[in-house]
């Protein structure tokens, strides 16, 4: 397989994609004539998709997801490279496609939908995806196998859903005796649910199989187990008029390379563990000996000149990897600070200097100067803003300001983190806030971002009151 053709970063991708939605928008029916003759000599795929948490999303400044990720390989393997035009919904999608404003769409497409609704102007391709409604379980349980084993228990479930529609489908068909329980979605995330049930503060949910993958990466303590539904398939689409690139598509997602890429691009997603296990020392959190980290110099040298506290830093760093200088997050970070690979690039940190503990404390320094520079009109305070800067640093510069922008927009302080552009953080997990016209950058996982900031907060303040700002273990690893 070639290496992806121009994957461009987040911040500069999606300016240009903004700007060229607003333009696009703007010609509806004046499309420009793009017959599937044309398509052999474009260097560029215009690609409409939607945000979503696994197949479109963006993450430390970076564009991710499974359907951009084997976008991205498909044009490739043809040497073509991908402009992404960010819809408001599949509906908006199908617009743009057929009004010739973009090639073809790499969003999940609901089958049964298009063939009803979309059949005079969309032919499906691609890869086909299959969803279907599931149990969650606290993994110490005994797994129900049996639909009519539901009666008599608790089932939480979101309001106004696919998943409570299905649900109550399943109740009539056993006779009843499920207590449903719906939650509004405006209140609590489905992935907040999840989280009380992995920590055992909630019972059962019931939910897409995609969503409590993904979920069950994060927490590992989640069960999945009985089927609700049958599986409702997904696809990719492209105007009627575009059936060649269909079938293109279609003629490569059936190749051996293709069905390998798809596979572990879907394990990234749907399996991989999201949370690796400690596996670096396990430091004193008293602080008895002295010292916040095996690199006490190294943060105490790099904060010098700059505003951070070196604890804060280490606290950083103990949050990002626990300080093992070895550690690769499923998107790619690399290091003791967790670092982008093209982040790394921007900073002019290079991939064999990743695992450095000096160049990456050095980088990671740089990077909250920047972020630090970027809130300073948003956040006038220094301290309040180390907050806003560090959550930059989780989640990428853009969901911040959407979140500021949310916080603006529902009544709270802008300018505050604590229980206020933190709610709105998690605002950002739930498709009416990360849809709102204020918000440019989509779906984030709030909640990683608010624990994040509330996991270095812990361990700096310990450090604080332990370990006086001059001091610093001498003995480093290298």
């Amino acid at each position: 397989m070639p290496k992806f053709k121009d994957r461009k970063r987040l911040l500069p991708l999606i300016v240009l994609t903004l700007l060229g939605m607003g333009a696009l928008l703007s010609c509806r029916g004046k499309s420009e004539d793009t017959s599937n003759a044309e398509y052999a000599h474009k260097d560029t795929l215009r690609v409409a998709t939607i945000y979503g948490p696994a197949s479109f999303f963006s993450y430390r400044d970076t564009l991710m997801g499974y359907d951009y990720d084997f976008m991205e390989a498909l044009a490739a393997h043809h040497d073509k490279s991908v402009r992404w035009v960010v819809a408001r919904s599949i509906e908006e999608a199908v617009d743009m496609a057929v009004d010739g404003d973009v090639d073809l769409i790499a969003a999940p497409i609901p089958v049964e939908e298009a063939e009803q609704e979309w059949s005079d102007k969309i032919i499906l391709c691609g890869p086909t995806k299959s969803v279907d409604e599931v149990l969650i379980q606290p993994q110490n349980e005994v797994a129900l196998v049996n639909l009519p084993d539901l009666k008599g228990h608790t089932i939480y479930v979101i309001a106004g859903s696919e998943s409570e529609e299905n649900l109550r489908f399943v109740d009539r068909q056993i006779g009843g005796g499920i207590n449903i329980v719906p939650i509004d979605p405006d209140s609590l995330a489905i992935e907040d649910m999840l989280a009380e049930v992995a920590d055992g503060s909630r019972g059962w949910v019931a939910t897409d199989r995609e969503t409590a993958k993904i979920n069950k990466t994060y927490h590992p303590e989640l069960q999945i187990t009985l089927s609700l539904s049958s599986p409702q398939n997904t696809r990719w689409g492209v105007a009627l008029s575009h059936k060649e690139l269909g079938e293109t598509i279609d003629k490569w997602c059936d190749e051996g390379v293709a069905v390998k890429e798809r596979a572990d691009i879907l394990y990234k997603y749907l399996d991989a563990q999201k949370v690796a296990p400690v596996t670096g020392a396990d430091y004193d959190r008293e602080f008895k000996n002295g010292y916040a980290s095996p690199y006490d110099p190294l943060f105490k040298a790099h904060a010098e000149g700059s505003r951070w506290d070196w604890r804060l830093l280490a606290a950083q760093g103990y949050t990002e990897s626990r300080f093992d200088s070895t550690a690769r997050s499923f998107a790619g970070a690399s290091g003791v600070m967790q670092i982008m690979p093209g982040t790394a690039r921007d900073f002019g940190l290079k991939k064999a200097e990743m695992k450095s503990p000096d160049r990456s404390i050095e980088t990671a320094v740089k990077i909250l100067d920047r972020y630090d520079q970027m809130m300073a009109e948003k956040v006038p305070d220094p301290e309040e803003r180390t907050k806003f800067a560090l959550a930059a640093y989780n989640a990428g510069p853009g969901h911040v300001f959407d979140a500021i922008n949310l916080a603006k927009k529902y009544g709270y302080d802008p300018t505050v983190w604590d229980d206020n552009v933190e709610k709105a953080m998690l605002m950002k997990m739930k498709r009416k806030y990360y849809r709102d016209p204020v918000v440019k950058f989509g779906y984030s996982r709030g909640r990683e971002t608010v624990d994040y900031v509330n996991r270095i907060y812990k361990y700096y303040d310990q450090a604080v009151a332990n370990i006086h700002k001059g001091d610093a273990f001498e003995t480093t690893h290298t």
